[in-house]
């Protein structure tokens, strides 16, 4: 935040120093709205993750752009994003030696997932299991800081292109899994059992709270009048920080032996999701 509210000061002393310069009707500062809509998918690291499919989502917000020069600009805001993905585990069977299973405790009281403690083992209260697929669902308040680079007008188009990075913000997060019922609270399954669906799980204190990500963009403007235009962009963000915690303190591995399954042999699940999304920009700038 501190190099952003940097980043943004000099560009409004540049645009102050600047204010006299009226050598075409382009003004120092623009705001405008947007929306944008979006492709999503999660690049999983190992071999127990993998990704399963891409997943549209929305989001807008507010767009600030302070003017450097004639066609360079800087370009921040604020915007809500609605971000997620498809992730697949590749769970084996629990008593072939070196699979490995994928689980969590589920409380049945609270509909939520917990922690993991001896204590759950045998209680009537928790359910243990196998997680087979997670919908992410994970909102975002995201600050952009771009450094957009436009053409002369051309007619009543002005084309440009951008690059940055967005900070994200973790406001939610939830997940939707397929489970495989593992152990039902009083007494230990060797093998595994029914299948369930558990959606809208809060999974917020799994997922990192500051997200990274580098933004590519292309686009237009359309000029409808004065200094209003119509703003139309394709931006790629790749993520290079991690979406979610390096070690799972809720989602627990478990490498078979060739013995019979034990919650005692469980341990923090280690993962790693990269963000990749491409994103439709649609607004107004004034």
């Amino acid at each position: 935040m501190k190099k952003i509210l940097s980043i943004v000061t000099i560009a409004l002393y540049a645009n102050i120093s600047n204010g006299q310069d009226v050598e075409n009707n382009l003004v120092n500062f623009r705001f405008g709205l947007k929306i944008t809509p979006s492709i999503n998918w999660d690049k999983p690291e190992g071999k127990i993750l993998e990704g399963n499919g891409a997943r549209a989502k929305f989001g807008g917000g507010l767009i600030l752009e302070f003017r450097l020069a004639k066609t360079i600009s800087i370009q921040t805001g604020a915007q809500i994003d609605l971000e997620g993905c498809n992730i697949k585990f590749n769970n084996g069977s629990l008593t072939n030696v070196g699979n490995n299973s994928v689980s969590y405790y589920y409380n049945i009281s609270d509909d939520a997932i917990v922690k993991y403690s001896n204590d759950y083992y045998g209680s009537g209260q928790y359910i243990h299991y196998q997680v087979n697929e997670r919908k992410y669902n994970i909102t975002y308040i995201t600050i952009p800081l771009t450094l957009k680079m436009k053409t002369k007008e051309i007619g009543s188009f002005t084309y440009y292109g951008q690059i940055g990075v967005n900070s994200s913000f973790r406001w939610k997060a939830t997940a939707d899994d397929k489970v495989t019922l593992i152990q039902d609270g009083t007494a230990n399954v060797q093998t595994l059992g029914t299948t369930d669906t558990k959606s809208n799980i809060e999974i917020s204190k799994d997922v990192r709270p500051i997200h990274e990500t580098l933004n590519l963009g292309l686009g237009a403007e359309f000029n409808l009048s004065g200094t209003t235009s119509l703003n139309f962009g394709l931006n790629y963000i790749l993520g290079f920080t991690n979406v979610v915690k390096n070690e799972s303190e809720y989602l627990k591995r478990y490498v078979a032996d060739g013995g019979n399954y034990s919650p005692n042999n469980l341990s923090n699940l280690p993962q790693t999701l990269k963000s990749n999304a491409v994103v439709l920009t649609v607004g107004v700038l004034f």
